[in-house]
């Protein structure tokens, strides 16, 4: 917490506050000109102005909020050790089998065998 409260800090935190306090009065101001003039673009304009109020808010709590705790994507994490995959049994080869599939299975059997 005690970043927060560091010069460069509070001159952010005041930006935010007068950032957004003209957004709401500009939103206000353009509420009396939407009033006044019966215009949709003007109550369009009205909306908008407080919607970007609450984004400066926005922006300013998750940033001060990251400042004291990072988020979970920046802190360093653990390695995490995975068994692999269990291996397969090799299927002895059938000599009934077509004599070329059955050298190949052998020699796959003789591959898996060495890589143990």
């Amino acid at each position: 917490m005690r970043r927060l409260l560091a010069p460069r800090w509070l001159a952010w935190h005041a930006l935010a506050i007068v950032v957004t306090v003209v957004f709401v009065r500009l939103g206000l101001w353009q509420w009396d000109r939407a009033a006044a003039t019966g215009s949709p673009q003007n109550m369009g304009y009205a909306l908008q102005w407080p919607a970007f109020a609450l984004f400066v808010v926005a922006v300013w709590w998750r940033v001060s909020r990251d400042a004291v705790r990072p988020p979970r994507e920046a802190r360093p994490r653990r390695p995490v050790r995975r068994a692999g995959p269990e291996p397969v049994p090799a299927v002895p080869a059938i000599e009934e089998e077509d004599p070329e599939l059955a050298a190949y299975n052998r020699y796959l059997a003789e591959l898996n065998q060495r890589s143990r």
